[in-house]
């Protein structure tokens, strides 16, 4: 699996994700607000980023100044969460219980980063 690959598939899935966070940001913080009150689906999650993030990174870990550094990053914030949420769940609860304000448009990043994927598999 090369690294357009990998773009061609989360690019699209970031940005659908992103833009869902965004229009739907009221939801987002419902999720959150039950993952926190429910231990086995943020180590679900969790174990759900890690795998992916190794994968990613195992296929393609480019530290090139180029726009598929951002697939690379995406791997590594994948992994970072996994990790996070495996080993300092009650981090992630807190953070979450402090920051549900933010949540609504914490869909920017995954969005940008999936229109900046997209266009680097499909047009460069």
């Amino acid at each position: 699996m090369d690294g357009m690959m990998l773009a061609q598939i989360f690019g699209p899935f970031l940005a659908i994700v992103g833009l869902w966070m965004l229009i739907y940001g009221e939801n987002v913080v419902k999720i959150m607000t039950s993952m926190k009150n429910s231990p086995s689906a943020l180590y679900f999650s969790a174990v759900v980023n890690l795998l992916i993030g190794i994968v990613i990174i195992n296929n393609f870990n480019m530290w090139d100044w180029q726009p598929m550094l951002v697939l690379t990053l995406v791997g590594w914030v994948m992994i970072l969460r996994g990790v996070l949420g495996l080993f300092m769940p009650k981090l992630i609860i807190e953070w979450l219980m402090t920051n549900t304000s933010c949540m609504k448009t914490m869909g920017i990043v995954p969005f940008v980063a999936g229109l900046i994927l997209i266009w680097t598999a499909y047009y460069m």
